[in-house]
C-alpha cells in the first residue's frame, strides 16, 4: 500500500464503469524481488536495446513505502503484450522521477508492433533526447517535441491514450494535456505488441518509474485507501481537451 496523499481530478468517472474496465497490466513492484527486473512478471532484456536490466529497489519509492523501478545508464527491459492489441483505444499511466539531468540521460517509454526496433509506434522521451535535457518529449512522427518540464527529484504523473485505429496518441503530464493526437513515430507499426522502459546510454543514476497501469479505453480511475495512497479520478480524457 503506497501512494502520495493528494487529489487529482479531471472529470468524474462512473464507478461501475471503472470497476469493469479491462486492464492489460498493473504493477506497483512491491511484490517483486529487489534486483534485476529481468525475469520477473514478464519483463526481460533483449532487442531493441540489448542492455542489462533495470532494477527493482526500495530506496526511493512513490509514497511512504514499497518499491520502484530504478533506471541507471545503459539499463532497459521489454515486456511483450500477449495477445497483441490490434484495434481500439488504450491508456498507459505511470509515475516517474528524474534524478540526474546531465549529458544524454533520458528515460524511455516505447510501444511497438511485433518487430522490436527503435523506430517504433508511440515513443515518449523524458530527458535529453526530448530535445531539451530538462523536458519530457513526445514523438510526432519522426520529430520529437519537448512538451513539459521535468521537476528534478520529484514524482510526476504521465498518462498517454493511444488510438491504434488512427495511429495517434495524446499525452498528459501532471494532469495537463501536452500532446494532442500526435502521430506514431513509425506508421508501419499497426498494433501494440511490446513496450520498453529504461535507457540505452547516459551516465550514472537517471531516475525511477512506479505505479504502472495499462488498460483499455481512454478513462481510468484509481480506487485507493485514505491512509497513504493517492486518490486519482480520470474521466473521459478526450472531452478534457
Amino acid at each position: 500500500m503506497k501512494r502520495l496523499a493528494m487529489m487529482v481530478g479531471l472529470l468524474i468517472a462512473v464507478a461501475t464503469a471503472a470497476s469493469a474496465q479491462k486492464m492489460h497490466y498493473q504493477q506497483n513492484f512491491d511484490g517483486l524481488n529487489n534486483g534485476d527486473l529481468d525475469g520477473q512478471d514478464g519483463w526481460s532484456v533483449g532487442a531493441p536495446a540489448n542492455m542489462p536490466s533495470v532494477t527493482v529497489e526500495n530506496a526511493v519509492v512513490f509514497g511512504n513505502s514499497g518499491k520502484a523501478v530504478q533506471v541507471d545508464a545503459m539499463t532497459e527491459v521489454v515486456r511483450v503484450i500477449e495477445p497483441k492489441l490490434t484495434s481500439g483505444t488504450h491508456f498507459i499511466s505511470v509515475f516517474f522521477r528524474f534524478e540526474n539531468i546531465v549529458g544524454d540521460n533520458t528515460m524511455h517509454l516505447y510501444f511497438g508492433d511485433s518487430v522490436r526496433e527503435w523506430n517504433a509506434g508511440p515513443v515518449i522521451r523524458i530527458g535529453s533526447q526530448s530535445g531539451a535535457p530538462d523536458m519530457v518529449g513526445v514523438h510526432d512522427g519522426q520529430t520529437v517535441v519537448p512538451v513539459a518540464p521535468i521537476r528534478k527529484g520529484e514524482w510526476q504523473h504521465l498518462m498517454s491514450v493511444m488510438n491504434i485505429d488512427k495511429q495517434t496518441y495524446s499525452v498528459w503530464v501532471d494532469e495537463k494535456l501536452v500532446a494532442d493526437e500526435f502521430a506514431w513515430r513509425n506508421p508501419l507499426h499497426l498494433a501494440l505488441g511490446w513496450w520498453m522502459i529504461g535507457f540505452d546510454a547516459g551516465a550514472g543514476l537517471i531516475g525511477y518509474y512506479d505505479e504502472f497501469a495499462f488498460g483499455a479505453g481512454d478513462t481510468y480511475s484509481l480506487d485507493v485507501s485514505p491512509q497513504d495512497r493517492m486518490t486519482t479520478t480520470w474521466g473521459s480524457l478526450k472531452s478534457a481537451r
